[in-house]
């Protein structure tokens, strides 16, 4: 093992010390980033991930996996909650928002701050690319080679070789191979 990455292992230990955030020592957390665990889950970094300058990740008592050679771009929002998965080589442009929960109706009754939250959780599969400015909701799955445009809102799952974009994101294009 080469000194560098023993350094940056020794870092990573220090910086996250008794939180359950395991990250691979050949990945690049800018010290502007904040990784923290809120009321329970664990984030795991893969290896050659990058999470870039004001990029906010927050479990929130769930569990937040990144697979190996993703990236997590300046001032993006990752949120755990449910539970959000990256495979591999997932690309998040700055600004989007990923947030696995969902507030129930209120009703006559109950108001919409006592009414609880709905927990399903996020997936975005392998070399998948969300361009800028997007937010992925609550149960929603992205497939494997997929390209959401800037400024999509994707609420319903997105098949594999898609690219889709708008408001609600719809699919404009799927590649058959």
């Amino acid at each position: 093992m080469s000194l560098k990455i023993l350094i940056k292992k020794l870092y990573y230990s220090l910086r996250f010390f008794g939180r359950d955030i395991i990250v691979d020592p050949s990945a690049f957390i800018s010290r502007k980033s904040v990784l923290k665990t809120v009321g329970g889950g664990k984030i795991r970094i893969g290896k050659n991930c990058e999470i870039h300058d004001f990029a906010l990740v927050l479990t929130y008592g769930g569990d937040i996996n990144m697979g190996d050679y993703c990236s997590l771009n300046p001032f993006s929002i990752l949120y755990g909650h449910g539970g959000v998965n990256f495979g591999k080589g997932v690309r998040i442009a700055a600004h989007c928002t990923i947030i696995p929960a969902n507030h129930n109706r209120g009703s006559e009754n109950v108001p919409l701050y006592r009414s609880g939250i709905s927990l399903k959780g996020i997936s975005i599969g392998d070399n998948s690319w969300i361009a800028s400015g997007c937010r992925i909701l609550d149960g929603v799955d992205i497939g494997n080679n997929v390209i959401i445009g800037a400024g999509s809102v994707v609420t319903k799952d997105i098949p594999a070789f898609s690219i889709a974009c708008g408001v609600p994101a719809k699919v404009i294009h799927k590649q058959n191979f």
